[in-house]
């Protein structure tokens, strides 16, 4: 069906979804690597962590009970250091820094300001209750916790949070293959000498781009999307149809642009695939998608804004699908209300729930001790200024996953 005849509502596009293949490979990766990939498993945390007191605060590690008071430095524990052999008797203290664990005996953390070094000994003169300036053990995360649900795609603060509670690798869904084809006898395709396009184009040749910025979107909001291969042909329907054969042998999925009006160049009628040919939508409206044999062919517009359309309202959703995606990746900074007081004199970073009300983005604080990205719940960060927040203002967040539904 020619597209200007029985335009397709965009909803309609979730008809297409039962008809294609679901990516079912699993592989095991790192989880450096992993950033971008689609969690195949729930990620349940091993153990608690950290295992012991963990120092919060450079200072000097000590028995909470016996402050005030004064304390023989009998040795040091840095970060990364395993010292199980150091055991503090009563009455003595070990030097640590931020990360370190605690020596066996020891329960808080006396910062260096908050200390007074007396030769061999520290003084301290003032209590300092258990915990203190410590994170306890299971306070990042407990033994149990699911940090990642399946269909989660893997941001970098996940893998932050992975790797700081000793998640060293996961199971994830290999990545979709993507075929696009750029169609037009008036395509000039880079590289190609600046000063020659230029001249090109004003003797009305096009340089390629509508392929190159769907490839570009493709590759930077679905990173679980590999394109493995750009093809740019002319209008040669034989040529199209070829590629179009050749691509759905090799990959998951086919995209072509160009050559989408209702003319005697447009080759997704030619195909005969038959689909969906057509949305109500502007641009775009020449927009379609076919399946063969579990894999959707896509026809978009040659405009760039056309294009790109099409990719988010139609292509975009047919491909998280196939990918087993749940929950997508955040789209950088935006603007929120905050929805609790947050207090301090200096500046801020805090981790935050984010969701959509009637008054647009809301952020709501998580509260927690540490400063790993271990919290599930956390989906962006919110930037607090000096002097705190109350609720009702204005905040820049970074979002790191996705709040689009569905």
């Amino acid at each position: 069906m020619r597209y200007l005849t029985g335009l397709n509502p965009v909803s309609k596009v979730a008809d297409i979804l039962p008809q294609v293949k679901r990516v079912e490979e699993v592989e095991k990766v790192a989880a450096w690597d992993a950033a971008g990939r689609v969690a195949a498993r729930d990620v349940v945390a091993p153990h608690d962590y950290p295992p012991y007191p963990r120092a919060a605060y450079d200072g000097y590690a000590v028995s909470s009970e016996e402050t005030p008071g004064r304390f023989k430095l009998v040795g040091a524990v840095l970060v990364g250091q395993y010292r199980r052999d150091l055991v503090l008797g009563r009455g003595e203290a070990a030097y640590v820094t931020v990360g370190a664990f605690l020596p066996e005996g020891a329960d808080a953390v006396v910062p260096e300001e908050a200390a007074r070094k007396e030769g061999e000994l520290v003084a301290v003169e003032r209590r300092f209750e258990k915990y203190a300036n410590v994170d306890p053990p299971g306070s990042y995360v407990r033994k149990g916790t699911v940090l990642l649900r399946q269909g989660t795609v893997v941001t970098p603060f996940d893998v932050v949070g992975l790797l700081d509670v000793g998640i060293t690798s996961l199971y994830v869904y290999r990545k979709l293959r993507l075929g696009i084809i750029a169609t037009g006898d008036e395509l000039v395709a880079p590289p190609i000498d600046p000063e020659v396009a230029a001249e090109l184009v004003m003797r009305g040749r096009v340089i390629e781009s509508t392929a190159s910025l769907v490839s570009w979107y493709i590759q930077t909001y679905m990173p679980y999307v590999e394109v493995r291969e750009k093809a740019v042909l002319g209008d040669r329907h034989e040529e199209v149809r070829a590629a179009v054969e050749r691509f759905l042998q090799q990959y998951d999925a086919v995209v072509i642009t160009g050559g989408a009006g209702p003319s005697e160049i447009d080759h997704f009628y030619k195909l005969g695939f038959g689909g969906l040919r057509g949305f109500r939508m502007k641009p775009g409206r020449p927009t379609s998608v076919a399946v063969v044999g579990g894999k959707p062919v896509f026809g978009l517009s040659g405009y760039p804004i056309s294009a790109l359309h099409g990719v988010v309202r139609i292509v975009e959703p047919v491909l998280r699908h196939m990918a087993n995606v749940a929950r997508g990746l955040g789209h950088g900074w935006h603007y929120a209300v905050i929805t609790q007081d947050v207090q301090g004199e200096m500046a801020q970073i805090v981790r935050v729930r984010l969701e959509v009300g009637e008054g647009g983005l809301q952020a709501t604080p998580i509260k927690t001790r540490h400063h790993s990205f271990t919290d599930p719940d956390a989906c962006g960060v919110a930037l607090v200024p000096p002097g705190g927040a109350k609720r009702g203002d204005v905040v820049l967040v970074l979002a790191y996953r996705d709040l689009r539904r569905g």
